[in-house]
């Protein structure tokens, strides 16, 4: 039951992550 938990915080905190680098570079590029 703790290893579900674990994985699913991991990958949601992967997505966040991700997104907001995407969201990030987006935003440079259109600076630019």
């Amino acid at each position: 039951m703790g290893n579900e938990i674990i994985i699913v915080a991991l990958i949601s905190s992967v997505l966040i992550i991700s997104g907001l680098i995407l969201g990030f570079a987006l935003l440079k590029v259109q600076g630019e």
